[in-house]
């Protein structure tokens, strides 16, 4: 039997209705699940005789030899429902266990059918905001209850990124990300945080070198902050900006 030959005349098609053709003139008293002939994805309708009582183990097999019953690239939704049965818990907390073999076969199919699918698509959550209250604070709340990652943890985190130059093509997008954006003075805790982690660091060999480097050439191209000069409005005497910065605007605090 094979609905208006919607799947391939092959073994998997026939066990399927085999199975299907079994549960329809027994009796069977214990748990069952119900399940569509046609599956829902495939045009198939919540009609009586389009619906099927079936065991657990029967429903989760039906729905492994689906994936079998149709050509590559026609079988997305039917590999989707079957990777949806064997992670997804019921209302009873239950899922169908597979062995490990038939479990990262389906995922491999899964992986390869849900990228044809979403190619092209734009993710329902690219460029969004997130500015739900409750959901901000949730955030919130668990970052701040996350466990202090270890010395180690925190190494090992740096290692893998530690001497990598960003591309060109990183730093625009940096850029881009940040533009707008305000960027508040640093909190007393978040400056003492920064030099309690600082502290007793021993610096690499070429840091003393790149930072040498970098004034020289900023002496050179005049952008040092003692090369810059300001006027101040309150004195009108011209300063360094480094000289400003230093004496002029603290004196003004104090």
């Amino acid at each position: 039997m094979n609905s208006n030959n919607l799947f391939l005349n092959n073994k998997y098609t026939k066990r399927y209705y085999t199975i299907i053709e079994n549960a329809r003139v027994r009796h069977w008293k214990g748990y069952t699940e119900t399940h569509h002939i046609i599956p829902r994805c495939l045009g198939g309708n919540n009609d009586k005789s389009n619906l099927i009582a079936l065991t657990g183990h029967e429903h989760l097999v039906c729905h492994l030899l689906l994936r079998k019953m149709l050509p590559d690239g026609q079988n997305n939704g039917v590999i989707a429902a079957a990777w949806r049965m064997v992670n997804i818990e019921d209302e009873n907390g239950n899922r169908h266990r597979v062995t490990g073999r038939v479990y990262a076969k389906l995922k491999e199919e899964f992986a390869k059918a849900h990228s044809v699918t979403m190619k092209g698509r734009t993710p329902w959550n690219k460029g969004r905001i997130e500015t739900r209250p409750d959901v901000l604070k949730n955030i919130q709340d668990a970052a701040l209850a996350r466990p202090e990652q270890s010395k180690e943890s925190r190494e090992l985190q740096a290692s893998k990124t530690r001497g990598q130059k960003r591309s060109n093509e990183q730093k625009n997008n940096i850029s881009t990300s940040l533009k707008g954006k305000l960027k508040g003075p640093m909190s007393q805790s978040q400056k003492d945080a920064i030099s309690a982690g600082s502290t007793g660091v021993k610096k690499c060999k070429e840091h003393g070198q790149n930072l040498s480097a970098t004034i020289q050439k900023q002496l050179a191209e005049g952008t040092h902050n003692t090369k810059i000069r300001v006027s101040c409005i309150n004195t009108h005497k011209e300063y360094s900006l480094s000289t400003f910065t230093r004496y002029v605007l603290n004196k003004d605090k104090t």
